[in-house]
This record gives C-alpha cells, sequence and structure tokens, in this order.
C-alpha cells in the first residue's frame, strides 16, 4: 500500500520535482550535461560478461567510506558502477577512485526510470551506504532477485521520526536487505529499537580509510609565511560553526602572537556567507580559491576548495573537527588522527559517538563540554606543546587499533551471488 501512495505523490508532484531539478543545474548546483542521467538517460557499459556490482552512495563522506571496498571488488574482475547524487561526490569519485570504475548520478526514484536503469545495467549486487532509502529501487531490485546489501547503516533520529508513520514499510524495506552492516552499536540497537530490525555485523569502514593525499608543493606555499605560526585547521565547518570559530579566535589573538586560524566549509560555495562573516569580526584575510596564500599578517585562511583536506590537516598544529560545533552530528575523525594531529571536538558528535569514546577512553581527543571553552582549551594546548603532540601521537595509535574488516565484508557480499528465490540468506554475528 505505501508504494501506491509513494508512486501517486511522486508522480503527481513529478513536474515540481523536474523543475527543481533544472533550477538547480541553472544555478551551477547539478552537472551542466549529466543532470540528464537523474531522469533515466544513461550511458551503457560493456560488461564484458563480468559481474557488475553497483554502490549507492549520496554524498562525500559515503563515497569516502567504500573506497576500500570498491577497489577490491575491482580487483576481483568485477566491474564496479559507482551512483551519486551530489556534484562534490561525483567529483571525489573522479580525482580519487581508479578511472577504470565507472560513475553514474543515480535516476529520481520513478518506477519506470528505475526500471530502465536496472535494466540497461543489470547489476550482479546492489550495495547501499548509511541511510539511502529509495523505495522503487529497493523494490525492483527485490523482484529481480538481485541481493541488496546495506553498510554503514546509520539512520538519525530525525529521519527515523520521519519514518514513524511509515514504520510497516520502513521495517519491509530493511528486511529486503541480504545483509545489513551499522555503522556502530549505537546504531544496530537503534534500528532493532526502532523496527525490531536485525544488524548482521557492525563495522565503520571509516575507521580503516587510506591516509588522505597531500600536495606538498602545496604545503610549501602555504606555509612559506607561516614558519612560526601556530595553524589552527576547522575542517567541514557548517552554518553557525564559523561564528563560533571566530568569537573564539578573537580570544585567541589577545593571547596568542603568532597564530593563524584555517576554515574549510563543508560546502566550498558557501564562502561569500563565510567572508561576510570574517569581515564582520575585521580580521585580515586571505581566499584559496583564488589562488592566494597567507601573509606574516594574514590572520584567517578561507579554504574553499575542494579535496584538499590532506594538505590542510598537514599543516595544522591542531584540528577542530566541524559538525561538532552544532548539532550536524560531525564528521570523519580519522583522516587527522590518521595524520596524528590532536583533534578538538564540540558536543554535538551523534554520528560518531562510538569512535569518540572509543578515543576519550583512550585520551586522543579533547571534547569541549560547551562551546564557550575552545579558548581556554586550545591556549591550554598552546602552552603544554609536549601534550599537544602526545595527543596526537594517541590519536594515531588509535587508528591502527581499529580491526581491518574490509576483506571480510567482501567476501560475505559475494557470498550472496549464489542467492535464489529461496529465504534470504542471513549472516549472524
Amino acid at each position: 500500500m505505501f508504494l501506491v501512495f509513494y508512486n501517486f505523490f511522486l508522480y503527481l508532484f513529478s513536474p515540481i520535482v523536474i523543475l527543481t531539478l533544472l533550477i538547480r543545474m541553472s544555478l551551477g548546483k547539478e552537472h551542466h550535461n549529466r543532470y540528464l542521467e537523474k531522469l533515466g538517460f544513461f550511458n551503457k557499459i560493456d560488461k564484458k560478461n563480468k559481474k557488475l556490482i553497483l554502490f549507492h552512495a549520496c554524498s562525500v563522506g559515503e563515497v569516502k567510506s567504500i573506497q576500500k571496498i570498491a577497489q577490491e571488488f575491482l580487483d576481483r574482475k568485477y566491474v564496479v558502477l559507482i551512483t551519486t547524487s551530489t556534484l562534490l561526490s561525483e567529483d571525489y569519485v573522479k580525482k580519487n577512485f581508479s578511472d577504470k570504475i565507472y560513475h553514474q548520478f543515480l535516476p529520481i526514484d520513478f518506477n519506470f526510470s528505475i526500471k530502465k536503469f536496472l535494466t540497461i545495467y543489470k547489476p550482479d549486487i546492489v550495495v547501499f551506504v548509511e541511510s539511502e532509502i529509495w523505495p522503487n529501487l529497493i523494490n525492483n531490485c527485490s523482484r529481480r532477485n538481485i541481493p541488496l546489501v546495506l553498510v554503514q547503516a546509520s539512520f538519525s533520529d530525525k529521519s527515523l521520526k520521519r519514518w514513524y508513520i511509515f514504520k510497516k514499510y520502513f521495517k519491509k524495506a530493511l528486511e529486503s536487505f541480504d545483509i545489513i552492516i551499522a555503522q556502530s552499536k549505537i546504531e544496530k540497537d537503534k534500528l532493532f529499537k526502532f523496527a525490531n530490525i536485525i544488524v548482521h555485523d557492525v563495522y565503520n569502514l571509516k575507521n580503516s580509510s587510506s591516509k588522505l593525499y597531500i600536495k606538498e608543493n602545496q604545503v610549501k606555499k602555504i606555509k612559506k609565511n607561516l614558519r612560526k605560526s601556530f595553524i589552527i585547521v576547522a575542517l567541514s565547518t557548517h552554518t553557525g560553526e564559523e561564528k563560533l570559530l571566530l568569537n573564539s579566535f578573537k580570544q585567541l589573538t589577545k593571547k596568542i602572537q603568532d597564530i593563524i586560524l584555517v576554515i574549510q566549509p563543508r560546502h566550498p560555495k558557501r564562502a561569500d556567507e563565510v567572508i561576510k562573516i570574517i569581515k564582520s569580526y575585521d580580521f585580515r584575510y586571505k581566499q584559496r580559491s583564488i589562488s592566494q596564500y597567507p601573509l606574516k599578517d594574514t590572520q584567517v585562511y578561507l579554504a574553499d576548495t575542494f579535496g584538499e583536506s590532506g594538505t590542510l590537516i598537514y599543516l595544522a598544529n591542531l584540528v577542530i573537527l566541524g559538525g561538532t560545533l552544532v548539532p550536524i552530528g560531525g564528521h570523519n575523525i580519522i583522516e587527522p588522527a590518521q595524520l596524528s594531529k590532536c583533534i578538538i571536538v564540540g558536543n554535538y558528535f551523534s554520528k560518531i559517538r562510538d569512535t569518540v569514546n572509543i578515543f576519550k577512553n583512550e585520551k586522543a581527543i579533547r571534547v569541549l563540554e560547551n562551546n564557550n571553552n575552545l579558548s581556554k582549551i586550545i591556549i591550554d594546548l598552546y602552552n603544554d606543546k609536549n601534550t599537544l603532540k602526545d595527543i596526537g601521537k594517541k590519536a594515531f595509535s588509535v587508528t591502527q587499533s581499529f580491526p581491518k574488516k574490509e576483506n571480510e565484508i567482501v567476501k560475505k557480499i559475494i557470498s550472496l551471488e549464489s542467492k535464489n528465490e529461496n529465504p534470504k540468506i542471513l549472516v549472524q554475528r
């Protein structure tokens, strides 16, 4: 019944959906040519009698998490197709994945476009990442007996509240998956409590992600005039966080003479918004997207580019994790930890709670009780360089302690190839 209503309203509002897509394209928020893929116009892939595995990962963080297992399937001679929804995630795939891995934008979840998509690509296995629930895609895969896997399963409380009215369908949709691997025990327990869903395994793929690429030539250029500066890098910031950071930074400049704050917005297109905030504090700033480099008197460096997190983290004396100072839930803590950086996390880290708790237990991180403590904690760390370095070393050690389960997960997924019309294969732990 849910699918009947879902498709009715989807087709009813289809003119608005398509118009919105076209407006986004005109505003540069969709690929100027490839937006048609979202409307059901695809490029064919020559499978060469190989098996095809499809990964759907909506955003950049989700795409990053599957990088190792996608490569593992490529090494095993599978054709690998990754579908995404955003421009940034498409760009990340293009720049960081093997050129032998294919990319398409996932079509809008119209029943006809999904049927066409599956008919063209004929995937042997479909892997969803995190919280992607597309009713027509799931239903059509099940009808065609295509094995379904959900990795990094993570549903926010807000998302589950939206599903509450359709809890029966939500449960049915998740029961369509042959394997569900939750991002954390918290997420496993949450799914079981909400809809009595059995989660077959718990593993955070981000915990064993590859080290970020560092542009050494850019490190030299950025650091040329910052030899003695204490560099604070705020990674993947969101609306509301820049004001908090700059307010604390204003206090820091009164205590520390050579200090610079590097702000990397989660969405680089927010640059104009962030610049207005920087100007309101009268800070001297430079902007990376227009090829500016910090000078000796630069106080704030706006890193409004994409794909340079590794370079920025490498430069840092201290890292502040974005998405934790406001109620976002946090981003990947492993990337700065792999580069032995001392990391400060705000008190909004619901999405990465299990991982943060591991770091806290090992004293490999600093967690704010409230945002007002930010400048004090930074000053204390600045005055105690040994502790600053020690926290970074412990953070690196934590990243080395995580189990590496990618091969195990790949084997479990491959085992689904023998799926037939019998009841689902369950991988109990």
